[in-house]
């Protein structure tokens, strides 16, 4: 069962009246969904056909008495971290089917796009998907592997500041490095002079990307 706070998040429907897409937005650690819905107005005038919806985490955030997470990371021992994003990624997929059914899509019609810890979970989701999504769109994220890559079909863009103090840029170059390992289709972008954020260039350089993988 899923909480009733979790099912209720903020949304905005396409712009043409056309739903042919279903983009989920996962915020970053101790936000919630609330922030990444705000860039809709930034992308949706070229993803005409898109309906957004931005998902609270699905835990209370640990260590503030407000915000969210999609799992804890009070302790960052890499399997217990593992053994968390795959328990609660159950949760978001049930989140995302359900929205899915609402509006008559499928996984071959929806879009991830993750910032953060968001993409910690978006990417996790993504390859242990046995329907492919449409394509993911990472920001500022590290890869929480799987035990297996079961979908190796979706492809995959990763944006990174340069910058970054939060999650170093280097963690980019391990996604890559996985990605490659299952030729995984992919696109990247390392951000000059920014640091653990989105920007306008990161942003055009995703919609690019979803315009031109997510058919």
């Amino acid at each position: 069962m899923i909480k009733n706070e979790i099912l209720s998040y903020p949304e905005v429907k396409s712009l043409n009246g056309q739903c042919k897409k279903l983009v989920v937005l996962l915020h970053g650690l101790g936000s919630d969904g609330h922030d990444l819905i705000s860039l809709v107005p930034f992308i949706s005038k070229e993803l005409l056909d898109c309906h957004f919806i931005s998902p609270h985490g699905v835990e209370e955030f640990d260590n503030a008495p407000y915000g969210r997470q999609w799992f804890s990371l009070n302790d960052r021992t890499p399997h217990v971290i593992g053994e968390l994003v795959a328990k609660n990624s159950g949760l978001v997929t049930k989140i995302i089917q359900k929205k899915q059914a609402e509006l008559n899509l499928t996984n071959k019609d929806t879009i991830i796009i993750g910032f953060s810890q968001g993409t910690m979970m978006g990417l996790y989701l993504n390859l242990v998907q046995k329907e492919p999504f449409a394509c993911v769109v990472g920001f500022s994220g590290k890869l929480i592997a799987p035990l297996e890559c079961i979908n190796k079909t979706t492809p995959v863009c990763v944006i990174h500041g340069e910058l970054d103090d939060v999650v170093d840029v280097s963690s980019m170059d391990e996604i890559i490095e996985y990605l490659q390992k299952y030729n995984i289709d992919h696109s990247n972008y390392k951000i000059p002079n920014l640091m653990h954020s989105i920007d306008d260039r990161g942003l055009q350089f995703a919609v690019k990307f979803i315009n031109t993988k997510a058919q």
